[in-house]
């Protein structure tokens, strides 16, 4: 089993004061004590909130750039800092860091390079149907640029070997980057899995 001081967690996080704590706390419940926070020019407290804890690395963008570029300058300090392992994840508190573990589990099952977690793979009837629909047309135009079918392209809970960090380039700084990853993973011959995951929505994950 991969150990979890090997995995470092990047939060790309805009206007996050609300959750980042939150998210921050739970992670380190779990024992994911490697949370590097990569505040995306936030105008609201984030900044604050994120060194008001222990052990968080905390990465600027002074202005907004988008959740690509951040998780752009995410896999930039893994790769100079020889990180063996990262977590993607959201900032927002729509994930559960206990399926951390269940990447875990799945890379250390399968020795792939990068594991998606899907939200389509358990029964989540918590997801508003505007999310399904519009996750239903990004996963066909993903998947006409795939060999593999993926249930959820849009996943922003991932987790990333050294494989993958050292050959993963991406260039797209919206949300876009969701679908990028999965292509140029692909094309540089990296194995991909998908596991199971839960989701939380509440009024404050949809609005953002």
């Amino acid at each position: 089993m991969i150990p979890l001081n090997d995995i470092y967690v990047l939060l790309p996080a805009y206007n996050e004061a609300g959750k980042i704590r939150e998210v921050i706390l739970g992670l380190q419940q779990e024992g994911l004590l490697n949370v590097v926070v990569i505040d995306d020019g936030s105008a609201d407290d984030t900044v604050e909130q994120a060194k008001s804890l222990s052990d968080v690395r905390l990465v600027r963008h002074f202005v907004n750039r988008g959740a690509g570029a951040a998780i752009q300058t995410g896999i930039e300090l893994a790769r100079r800092n020889g990180w063996p392992h990262v977590a993607l994840m959201d900032a927002d508190g729509q994930h559960d860091p206990k399926d951390i573990l269940q990447l875990q589990a799945k890379m250390s099952e399968t020795k792939c390079d990068l594991v998606i977690g899907s939200r389509f793979m358990k029964k989540n009837e918590e997801i508003p149907k505007t999310r399904i629909v519009f996750n239903f047309i990004a996963n066909r135009m993903t998947n006409l640029f795939c060999k593999k079918n993926y249930s959820d392209s849009q996943s922003g809970l991932r987790l990333l070997n050294r494989n993958a960090i050292e050959n993963l380039n991406l260039q797209i700084d919206g949300f876009g980057f969701c679908s990028e990853m999965i292509i140029k993973a692909e094309r540089a011959g990296l194995q991909i899995e998908e596991t199971g995951i839960s989701v939380r929505y509440t009024e404050y994950s949809i609005r953002k």
